[in-house]
């Protein structure tokens, strides 16, 4: 008895990641090797930065916002092994983009935990909707071709490591 109760668990919990993974997959509208359509985004600084303009480049598009969670634990992490580590490569770019409700909670987070990278802001989630339906935080990894070489969704140490790699794989 207690090894059909042990099967039935493992059913139901492998069915609820592959239904999880589907619900994620089904709100991503930029999937690995689809182009990223032209759009420009507002820095917190008031430049403005062209997607357009980085092709030739290695891009990480980071999706986050202050309220979520997983997403502070994230971007704390782009501080010193994103900023840090690809510090001097001309051929890499960060590009995180909040989306928050307003702009000002996105300039009083990052300075009160001291970022010292650019950050973007896209309160109307225009740009986020052009990438996903839901769901942050969300890296969207840009090959110098300008289309999406891999992407990730939530936080998890294990997988921000991948994705390190995965960039620095792209930068050889």
């Amino acid at each position: 008895m207690k090894r059909i109760f042990s099967l039935m668990f493992a059913a139901l919990f492998c069915c609820g990641i592959a239904s999880a993974q589907s619900d994620v997959d089904a709100a991503t509208r930029l999937k690995e090797g689809m182009e990223v359509p032209a759009f420009s985004v507002k820095m917190l600084d008031g430049s403005t930065v062209q997607m357009a303009e980085l092709k030739g480049k290695v891009v990480l598009v980071n999706f986050w916002a202050t309220w979520c969670p997983p997403c502070r634990k994230e971007i704390a992490r782009l501080q010193q092994d994103v900023v840090e580590r690809f510090a001097g490569h001309e051929d890499f770019v960060l590009l995180p983009i909040a989306i928050d409700d307003t702009e000002r909670a996105v300039k009083d987070f990052v300075a009160r935990n001291g970022y010292t990278f650019p950050v973007a802001f896209d309160g109307g989630q225009k740009i986020y909707k052009m990438f996903a339906e839901k769901y942050v935080p969300r890296n969207f990894v840009v090959g110098r071709d300008g289309r999406i070489a891999f992407y990730t969704v939530g936080y998890t140490p294990e997988e921000f490591d991948e994705m390190i790699r995965g960039i620095e794989a792209l930068l050889k």
